[in-house]
């Protein structure tokens, strides 16, 4: 029977593929069919070919792998034939994954043919391994120990090979690279180049995943490469790994110098150049301050000038010289400045490539003397030329452009090539943003002219054509926000760019343009008294094509518009006259009709600032209609100027102040504009001032003290009964219930003191809190104090009060009153009167009183006084006093300070005790139903 080789397989696929797709389809099925049989056969030279056709297959074409393909792959491998064995060791990497079970299988067979003593054999499975010890974790630790056994064969290819090898296997297993580091180690001085730098590069490759640190031991026998190689690739190799080690070890900068020197200086291979430069860089062999450090910089930056300085030179050395520079100029920008024409003259450059690493080296080297050269250059290359002027912002024009750099004829022309780079709308963007942020570094540190950075700002948005628009305005804002000197002239520009119709269209395209209309429009109107023609501002701002723009410039444009007719109207009554007067009027209607089309905007906010503004120029307009002016000019504006205070104009100095020759609508505006000036604070501005001298801010404010300095004792149940107040309250009761604890304790503790002590005690609480600005006291009442103490405490009990409503001069009225219970009787309020009233309750009740009312003392509590020149009825539960009638009646003790008030009548003895006065109402006899009656009335 036939069967088909690999060369029959491929001529059958390009005679089919030329054909259909159908028929190539089935010619592969046809050939899965045939390479099934081979694997199933039983001759191994049939199945190995069938192995190779089918990893053929599985390269071109998205063939799953047949789950029996590892089996065969294996038997392919432990063939003795080499040929056969080669072929399952080029198929295993493909046959095998993470879960094939068959790896298992190898293991045995890989370990003898990595020992056999045949040379030729061992680097057939070395070239496989490194897949397959990624694979299998215990396949590296299984391999481990003859890998390194390895590393000491005669032959250099195999020693080459195994040292790639153990990178994999270091990485599955990872305990395995303390064991075969000094191995690794002796390889850097093999005798066979080759396999010093496959040790260079497997030394690298751990040290940029690991870290520099343990590696630092080699740096002998990597210093030794370096001095004695001729090789730029592993020269290139040990020179990376110093910029890794350098930071680490900074004693190896000046052991460095010497050889990294001399590669500079003799080396024309420009990449080793570049790593040398990057190594010094990194490894801060670059010091200005050190005179080594100066002239190695000096010698870099002469190198790679040359490269610049070679018109008709390699365009890859002209880019590896433009990355290396940009990385100098941090700490030599004088010496790199030299070459700012050759830098300048590659942002002509063809390749794009050269242009962004120009770009990238311009805009690093700005400074304070070259910024307006570099920006106006930059600006240059935005700058479309005549011819091209008109197809610049087409997409079209920039895809043709693209595919005519392509094409074969106008490749040769590096003018074609070079504006097709310059009409790129990414190319645009970046070098735009690049201007942007060369102006605004450090805030504005390098700019000693603000008025040109408008106007160039004012210029980007001309000629950007991309979407930078916020950005422009951010800056624009921020700079006319925080130089004073600027703002005049800023005005005046933003006026102009205002009248430009066609600048407004373009803005509508998400250009650059729309962003600088809403910074003039917003400069404009904040700083309206710069603007040289008010009238037409407005004019500008609102214009007929406003209810195209967006929202937001809507709006924006309303409030600037206000805040123009807010000064405009306050400016013209210092010179307020007939012709001023029709003027404002036709103003206030020419507003109201521009602001009528947003009155229905869908925007509800630009709906409600036109409403706003629309009833504000209403009430100016009715004012101006109903005002009749004078044809007297004021001739004297300096006298009759009205002084604006708090957002209200005073009158003028007329000969009748109160009303002025000028509506006074004409001030309603302003003052809602500028009742504060927007000011720019500078970064981080707290910390320059300076803390005065004696202020500790870590100090305590007050001294131990304050409220919550009292400390906290534990409650006993007979102190919680001696001070019960009810419950509830708040923290405002649990506080006076704690206080009134205390007094009580201290109280018990100061019986036998005497009125001296008590007086120190007293000068030596106020001492304490001399500085304590929470703790309140009157400094001028002195005795006061004294006085408080001898007050009595008295407890109250609960009392009812039974009012006639019959009784024509009862004195309790209003909120007193209730609803009628029983017969004629009020239902009497409840008072509550648990617990001790507080102390210092010493107002007296006054007796004679024209009118009956309630009172309250300045305790706060109510003292209801009945005592009239009739009888009043009482019904309570007291117990009656007996006492003679012209004996008064005295409660509590001899040292109570009880006093007689005065006796309304005979019958009425009134008496008081400061908290209290009772009235005593003797019996009298009106028939035997009559009921006993008394008065007393509770004050405070």
């Amino acid at each position: 029977m036939f069967e088909r080789t690999l060369q029959d397989l491929i001529r059958g696929l390009r005679a089919h593929k030329a054909s259909s797709k159908a028929q190539e389809d089935a010619f592969i099925a046809e050939a899965m069919v045939e390479i099934r049989q081979e694997l199933k056969g039983k001759d191994m030279a049939l199945k190995a070919e069938g192995v190779l056709k089918l990893c053929y297959l599985m390269m071109l074409y998205p063939i799953p792998t047949p789950p029996e393909f590892a089996f065969h792959v294996v038997e392919v491998m432990s063939s003795p034939r080499y040929h056969l064995k080669q072929i399952g060791y080029l198929a295993a990497p493909m046959a095998f994954s993470g879960d094939t079970e068959e790896v298992v299988l190898t293991v045995n067979g890989i370990k003898k043919d990595l020992m056999s003593p045949h040379v030729p054999l061992p680097p057939i499975p070395l070239t496989a391994l490194p897949h397959l010890l990624s694979l299998s974790p215990s396949l590296s630790t299984t391999l481990h120990p003859d890998l390194l056994h390895l590393l000491t064969h005669s032959s250099p290819r195999i020693r080459k090979r195994a040292v790639l090898c153990l990178l994999p296997c270091w990485e599955a297993f990872p305990e395995g690279l303390r064991e075969g580091f000094p191995r690794l180690r002796d390889k850097l001085q093999d005798t066979d180049q080759g396999v010093v730098g496959a040790t260079v590069g497997v030394v690298m490759e751990l040290a940029r995943r690991q870290g520099g640190k343990n590696y630092l031991p080699l740096a002998p026998e990597l210093f030794g490469i370096l001095t004695g190689s001729t090789n730029n690739w592993m020269l290139i190799k040990v020179v990376k790994l110093f910029a890794i080690l350098t930071p680490l070890e900074p004693r190896l900068v000046r052991k460095l110098l010497p050889p990294i020197t001399s590669l500079i200086s003799s080396t024309s291979a420009i990449s080793l150049l570049y790593e040398c430069v990057r190594t010094c860089i990194v490894g801060g062999m670059l010091d200005p301050d050190r005179a080594e450090g100066e002239a190695l910089a000096r010698v870099c930056v002469e190198k790679l000038g040359g490269y610049l300085r070679d018109e008709g030179g390699d365009q890859n050395l002209r880019y590896i010289a433009l990355l290396a520079m940009v990385k100098i100029i941090p700490t030599h920008p004088t010496m790199v400045a030299v070459y700012q024409d050759e830098i300048m003259e590659s942002l002509d450059d063809p390749d794009v490539s050269i242009r962004m690493r120009a770009l990238e080296l311009v805009t690093s080297m700005v400074d304070r003397d070259n910024l307006q050269t570099i920006a106006d250059e930059l600006l240059s290359h935005l700058a479309p030329s005549d011819e091209n002027a008109s197809t610049l912002p087409s997409a079209v024009a920039s895809l043709t452009a693209i595919a005519n750099q392509l094409s074969p004829t106008a490749a040769k022309d590096p003018t074609v090539t070079s504006t097709a780079v310059s009409l790129s709308p990414a190319y645009r963007l970046l070098l735009t943003q690049k201007l942007l942020t060369i102006i605004s570094y450090d805030t504005y540190v390098n700019v000693s002219d603000f008025e040109w950075v408008i106007s160039l700002l004012v210029d980007l948005a001309y000629v950007s054509h991309v979407n930078v628009g916020e950005q422009i305005k951010n800056l624009v804002l921020d700079i006319v926000g925080r130089v004073k000197s600027v703002r005049q002239y800023a005005v005046g520009v933003f006026e102009k760019v205002l009248s430009d119709e066609d600048l407004r269209e373009r803005g509508r395209d998400g250009t650059g343009e729309d962003g600088l209309i809403e910074a003039a429009i917003w400069v404009c109107g904040e700083y309206s008294s710069c603007l040289s023609s008010p009238l037409s501002a407005i004019s500008s701002i609102l214009s007929p094509t406003l209810h195209l723009s967006s929202s937001s410039l809507i709006s924006l444009s309303l409030h600037s518009a206000a805040k123009i007719f807010g000064h405009y109207t306050a400016n013209i009554s210092s010179h307020w006259s007939v012709e001023t007067h029709e003027e404002a009027k036709a103003l206030v209607i020419s507003m109201k009709s521009g602001l009528h089309t947003f009155l229905s905007k869908g925007d509800i906010e630009v709906q409600e600032r036109a409403f706003e503004f629309d009833q504000l120029l209403s009430f100016v307009q009715a004012d101006l209609n109903n005002h009749m002016p004078t044809v007297k000019q004021i001739s004297s504006p300096e006298d009759d100027v009205p002084e604006v205070m708090g957002g209200f104009a005073e009158s003028l100095a007329t000969d009748d102040e109160s009303n002025p020759s000028y509506p006074k609508s004409l001030f309603l505006f302003e003052p809602l504009f500028t009742s504060h000036e927007l000011n720019a604070v500078a970064y981080r501005a707290q910390e320059a001032v300076r803390i005065p001298e004696g202020l500790d801010l870590d100090a305590e404010i007050i001294p131990g003290g304050g409220f919550g300095t009292l400390s906290e004792d534990e409650e006993s149940e007979e102190e919680k009964t001696a001070f019960d107040l009810g419950e509830g309250g708040g923290e405002g009761m649990e506080e006076l219930r704690r206080v009134l604890r205390e007094q009580d304790k201290k109280g018990k503790k100061r019986e036998g003191e005497t009125k001296e002590e008590r007086a120190r005690r007293r000068a030596a609480r106020k001492a304490k809190h001399k500085d304590d600005p929470y703790y309140l006291y009157d400094k001028n009442e002195h005795d006061q104090e004294e006085d408080i103490d001898e007050i009595p405490i008295v407890k109250l009990n609960d009392s009812e009060i039974a009012i006639e409503e019959s009784n024509p001069h009862s004195t309790i009225k209003g909120k007193f009153k209730s609803k009628k219970s029983g017969k004629g009787k009020i239902a009497p309020p409840e008072f509550d009167r648990q617990g001790e009233l507080p102390e210092g309750s010493t107002a007296p009740m006054t007796t004679s009183m024209k009118k009956p009312e309630l009172e309250r003392d300045n305790s706060g509590l109510a003292a209801i006084d009945l005592t009239s020149s009739e009888q009043t009825s009482r019904s309570g539960r007291y117990e009656e006093y007996k006492m003679d009638d012209d004996q008064p009646v005295r409660l509590g003790t001899p040292s109570s300070g009880l006093e007689e008030i005065g006796k309304k009548n005979d019958d009425i003895p009134v008496v008081s005790t400061g908290d209290i006065e009772v009235v005593k109402v003797k019996k009298k006899k009106k028939g035997d139903t009559k009921k006993k009656k008394e008065k007393q009335i509770v004050e405070g």
